[in-house]
């Protein structure tokens, strides 16, 4: 059965250090949200809930979806390949938990070209810089991120820092005492499997 990360609801401050845990180990971007799940009434079960992070699906969409290869699964952990990942955004689109996120960033500035004449580096350097910083100004670059369960990591930089132990990893099976219907569209989601109706 496919293990997810919970958040107990009877321990949680909502302070939000397991978010910054996950940027800061993940430069500056975090790939799990805990405080916009504590506001809804989304996936709760008992006194545990899901917050927006990668499911780690058994067969996941994203990965069917994504031209490049750039998501993989390796060691049953899926993660992107940013080098491949060309920020299409088709795997956004794809899951179903709203969980991989787009970041758009400056593109990193080309060298100029070098110069041929000592007139060009005394009288056109200058105009040459400014065109190429305008140019530069409106790229920028597109990439996708999500949890990799801090994949080379012993453990989750959310699950370490999280000083109330409100945060861990448990088998989907576990969860009890909430909406069937939550629990059902989780399984089938994350397998790919029909939902079986109850009669």
């Amino acid at each position: 059965m496919t293990e997810v990360v919970t958040v107990n609801l009877n321990r949680c401050e909502n302070c939000g250090v397991c978010e910054m845990a996950c940027a800061e180990r993940h430069g500056g971007k975090a790939r799990l949200k805990v405080k916009d799940v504590l506001q809804s009434r989304g996936l709760i079960f008992d006194d545990e809930a899901l917050p927006i992070v990668c499911k780690q699906c058994e067969n996941p969409a994203c990965i069917e979806v994504c031209k490049p290869k750039a998501i993989v699964r390796e060691n049953n952990v899926i993660s992107i390949d940013e080098e491949k990942c060309i920020g299409c955004g088709r795997c956004v689109k794809s899951c179903p938990f709203n969980a991989i996120f787009i970041e758009e960033s400056p593109a990193a500035p080309a060298p100029e070209a070098g110069e041929r004449s000592v007139l060009r580096m005394l009288f056109d350097r200058r105009a040459t810089s400014a065109e190429t910083e305008r140019t530069q100004k409106r790229k920028t670059t597109r990439k996708a991120y999500k949890c990799d369960r801090c994949k080379g990591y012993e453990n989750m930089a959310c699950v370490d820092a999280c000083y109330f132990r409100a945060i861990s990893k448990r088998e989907l099976s576990a969860l009890k005492n909430g909406k069937r219907e939550h629990l059902a569209l989780l399984e089938q989601r994350l397998t790919k499997k029909e939902a079986v109706s109850e009669t």
